[in-house]
């Protein structure tokens, strides 16, 4: 099964420790608070944030209100007769928390306003859960003003940016966000109902008339505190956290502008703000938002800052506790590749991975004394399961290491090469490929060749034979001598030492002498890393491996564009006829038979396509003639092919000149002889009908 790319709550790389400290952060801060989780792509910062989420709000602990849309209407309710006249002043919720993802508003939200929008949107449904499982007297409708109020604040707010959305959040109760969702239904009414068009006339002009006359952002700010206040309050929590994700794939404008609703917050009571981000991106969107800042020296004399100093201290104000997420070692990566392997074959939720990934956990809290899990402990964790997952782990134990430090441990790089590797494996078998014909382990193996060192890949396919064998691969290993008796351990300590390094010698895999078709090939043998790559399971002696070519073939076809393209001159040269083809003899000659084939098809093709009257030799016939002399297993071929022509429109070239390259007594001249003959039974040209009755006489 394909592994999922979303952030996961199963740990396999212990960034549970991260998680866990930054609750402990939380859980001890007695203000408000900004936590920067910062990594490269793909290091694991939303799963951290998810880990973060379930350990503050457990699923068992979240709202029955998740899905409310916040309809005024439905907060009108009469009070039960046990409601209390005054509400506790202690909070009674714990730390609830919410999710922001700056990515999905951009280009549709001003981040600023959307962020606000989604915490205020947080705070409504829990101070009305807590109202409704702990009903005070006139709680409720207080509350329903509080947000109309903080709603409008909102609105006012975001007025500069979008006219078009103002007065709707005063007058339905509904977020700015949710415009884009209701605005057709709601604009349908406003034309068809009267009663609705003039009531929103109304709201909206005065929404204006009084937006007009309090122009004071600061003003409309500290507004929106009080209410703010007032909400948290009202929400009985003890502390509010935030969890904002994918700020570093924004622009720079919503990275900024979501930083800046951040700051405004981070002067209220008991919000915690946990930002996901690569801290790279988010300097490179400073120096972007920010491109004429200048810094005054003296009275006089301005300069333009230091962009890199100015992002460290933009960031060093927003992000007042910076965690970075380490970068897992090599070590760490084989075990990474081995469990990613693992959950492919039994899933996320087998228990036995989470056995097994417990196991990894505890080995990773040292990491200086790493040791790889062995065969028999993944056995004993895995129990029935294993026999299901050896296969995988052999595949893991094969390819960790040059996985690992070709994608410099990058999880997320990791996991695709795997998802790559089982999608391949997949659409491959789908195409009819058996198992017999493309074996995972191999597949592995060439990918990372095709991946990490794409020039030798390349190099291989040139170098395969007929038959999709690499003689290169044949193993050819020296026998190991006996040691006879004059080999004992004795003498001194040099040749005791001149002594183990031949026995070493003898025991080490050599590369087979030979001449290979290609420079660039056999210069990649003497690459260390080429070297390594080859001497990791399985073998590839005697494999065929044009399947697995076939089946990753996203990038070049090996088969056809680049067999057309080297072979571009000598189909040129039959082409052009015989005197060409004749210079070309020596390659021809030493050509492949796979490689003589598929010229011999090309050229054929073209004289098939063509014009076959002609009273002439065609060029191309002359220098097929002279190719097939010099490629003697393609005389059956040639006859075959020509009793494919019309023979009604055959011109007299197709009745004599084939003894150069047919030999008449060969089993192709026979068969020869007999297409002759057809020729003067069935051709209606009188000239052809009668060279073809003197070649069969």
């Amino acid at each position: 099964m394909i592994l999922s790319d979303n952030e996961t709550k199963l740990d396999l790389l212990n960034n549970q420790a991260i998680a866990k400290t930054i609750v402990s952060i939380v859980r001890n801060s007695k203000e408000s608070l900004s936590i920067g989780v910062h990594g490269d792509w793909g290091a694991g910062k939303s799963s951290i944030l998810l880990m973060v989420e379930n350990l503050l709000n457990p699923e068992d602990k979240k709202t029955d209100l998740e899905n409310d849309d916040l309809d005024w209407d439905q907060w009108d309710f009469e009070e039960p007769d046990y409601a209390e006249q005054t509400e506790a002043d202690e909070p009674i919720t714990g730390i609830i928390t919410c999710r922001f993802n700056s990515w999905q508003y951009q280009g549709f939200e001003d981040a600023k306003i959307a962020l606000m929008g989604t915490i205020v949107k947080a705070l409504q449904k829990e101070a009305k859960s807590y109202y409704i499982k702990h009903p005070v007297k006139g709680a409720l409708k207080k509350l329903k003003e509080t947000c109309k109020n903080i709603w409008t604040n909102i609105d006012k707010l975001s007025l500069v940016k979008n006219v078009a959305k103002i007065g709707v959040s005063a007058a339905t109760g509904i977020t700015p966000l949710a415009l884009l969702n209701i605005g057709t239904q709601y604009a349908e009414s406003i034309f068809t109902d009267d009663a609705k068009r003039d009531e929103f006339i109304s709201k909206v002009s005065a929404l204006l008339k009084k937006s007009s006359s309090e122009v004071s952002t600061y003003k409309d700010i500290a507004e929106f505190r009080l209410n703010y206040k007032v909400l948290f309050k009202a929400a009985h929590i003890e502390k509010l956290v935030v969890l904002i994700d994918d700020l570093d794939r924004c622009l720079p404008n919503v990275a900024i502008e979501t930083l800046e609703a951040v700051r405004m917050f981070l002067s209220m009571e008991n919000t915690v703000f946990i930002i996901a981000a690569d801290d790279s991106m988010i300097r490179y969107s400073v120096k972007e938002y920010f491109p004429r800042v200048l810094e005054k020296e003296g009275e006089e004399t301005l300069k333009t800052i230091d962009y890199t100093k100015f992002s460290e201290k933009y960031l060093e104000k927003l992000i007042q506790v910076p965690m970075h997420i380490p970068r897992i070692g090599i070590k760490e990566a084989q075990m990474y590749v081995l469990l990613l392997m693992i959950q492919s074959q039994i899933g996320e939720d087998s228990k036995e991975l989470k056995h097994l990934a417990e196991a990894v956990i505890e080995k990773l809290s040292k990491p200086w004394a790493l040791e790889p899990l062995t065969p028999e402990t993944i056995k004993k964790i895995m129990g029935d399961q294993y026999e299901n997952v050896i296969e995988q782990v052999k595949i893991a134990k094969s390819i960790d290491k040059i996985l690992a430090e070709n994608t410099d441990g990058n999880p997320r790089n990791i996991k695709r090469f795997v998802n790559m590797l089982l999608i391949r494996t997949m659409v491959a078998y789908n195409r009819g490929f058996n198992e017999k014909d493309l074996e995972m382990p191999v597949l592995a193996k060439m990918m990372l060749a095709e991946q990490y060192n794409y020039n030798f890949y390349k190099a291989i396919a040139a170098e395969m034979n007929e038959d999709g064998t690499c003689s290169a691969f044949d193993e050819n290993q020296e026998p190991v001598e006996k040691m006879s008796e004059n080999d004992d351990q004795s003498g001194t300590a040099e040749s005791k030492k001149e002594n183990s390094k031949k026995q070493d010698s003898k025991l080490k895999p050599t590369i087979p002498k030979q001449t290979f078709k290609s420079k660039e090939f056999g210069d990649a043998l003497k690459d260390d890393a080429v070297k390594a790559w080859m001497n990791i399971e399985p073998s590839l002696a005697g494999v065929d491996l044009r399947p697995y070519y076939f089946a990753c073939t996203e990038k070049e076809d090996f088969f056809f564009s680049s067999q057309e393209e080297r072979l571009r001159e000598l189909i040129y040269a039959v082409r052009r006829g015989k005197f060409t083809a004749v210079s070309k003899r020596a390659q021809i000659e030493n050509l492949e038979n796979s490689d003589a084939k598929y010229i011999f098809n090309v050229v054929t093709q073209d004289v098939f396509s063509s014009n076959p009257s002609a009273r002439k030799v065609p060029k191309i016939i002359g220098g097929l003639r002279v190719f097939v002399k010099f490629r003697s297993e393609l005389q059956n071929s040639l006859v075959e092919f020509l009793r494919t022509l019309p023979l009604n429109k055959l011109g007299v070239w197709a009745v004599n000149g084939w003894e150069e390259c047919v030999p008449k007594a060969s089993e192709a001249g026979i068969n020869l002889k007999a297409f002759l003959k057809e020729i003067a039974e069935k051709a209606t040209d009188p000239l052809v009908k009668s060279a073809a009755s003197r070649e069969v006489e």
